[in-house]
């Protein structure tokens, strides 16, 4: 090998190792340029986190009823002039009563086959249509509630599906419960931070759950009533409005 060839392996050698020592600094540099940044990351302050809710009981001032009638017949125009029929003479009733036209809706009209099974002839067949037509009375009178379910029943209503007493504006009940729902959130923070031997700091984050309407008060009569028939009783009550909240704490240490 000549010296002009020694020389330019060495040169060769040389630039490799250099290279490779600049590799390893950058690997070193890098790594502690990244646990620098992880020593730097914020340590997550000691939290609480408290479920709560508040319920306000109040006295319903609408009352909502569900009323309707069933025909059957042999075919489905038979048995929806049958309902017409009955349903006009029921709507006539309850007008009578004072309600007015904007005060009542259609909530279901529905038309549908009455199948059984036949054994002999191994099949299902139909035995005729059932039709049914309910509508909704609102009013803000609450004594009008039982008048409207015997005048729809003594009119030829068979089914009463709701009875529902409820609020004209909740909004009121609302924030009271609210009010209640985060009072009870804060004070069990407080009982558990001086538990835990420290105090609540500051409140971190607050969510607040859709409130709980009152569920319908269900009512069922299947059978039609006679003039002569006793009212119904009917009982308002007091309704429920409750709201939960989740919430988290930043909980401090004594000193």
């Amino acid at each position: 090998m000549t010296r002009s060839h020694t020389n330019q392996l060495r040169r060769f050698r040389t630039i490799r190792r250099l290279g490779q020592a600049s590799v390893v600094a950058a690997l070193v540099a890098g790594a502690a340029q990244t646990s620098g940044a992880q020593s730097a990351q914020p340590s997550v302050p000691p939290q609480i986190t408290v479920s709560a809710r508040g319920d306000v009981q109040v006295t319903p001032d609408r009352a909502r009823v569900q009323v309707g009638v069933e025909t059957r017949g042999k075919t489905a125009a038979a048995a929806a002039a049958e309902n017409n029929k009955k349903q006009t003479a029921i709507l006539a009733a309850i007008k009578a009563l004072g309600i007015a036209a904007t005060q009542i809706t259609t909530l279901n009209y529905n038309v549908s086959a009455v199948q059984r099974y036949d054994d002999k002839e191994k099949r299902v067949v139909i035995d005729g249509y059932q039709v049914s037509n309910v509508v909704q009375v609102v009013t803000d009178k609450l004594e009008q509630a039982g008048p409207i379910i015997d005048a729809a029943l003594a009119s030829g209503a068979n089914t009463v599906t709701g009875l529902d007493f409820t609020l004209k504006d909740p909004s009121k009940a609302r924030d009271q419960a609210l009010a209640q729902a985060i009072e009870s959130a804060r004070r069990q923070a407080d009982v558990a931070a001086k538990a835990a031997g420290g105090q609540v700091a500051e409140l971190l984050e607050i969510n607040i759950n859709e409130f709980e309407r009152p569920m319908p008060r269900q009512m069922m009569a299947m059978a039609k009533m006679d003039a002569g028939g006793a009212p119904a009783p009917i009982s308002e009550g007091t309704t429920t409005v409750a709201i939960s909240v989740s919430t988290r704490w930043r909980f401090e240490r004594a000193r």
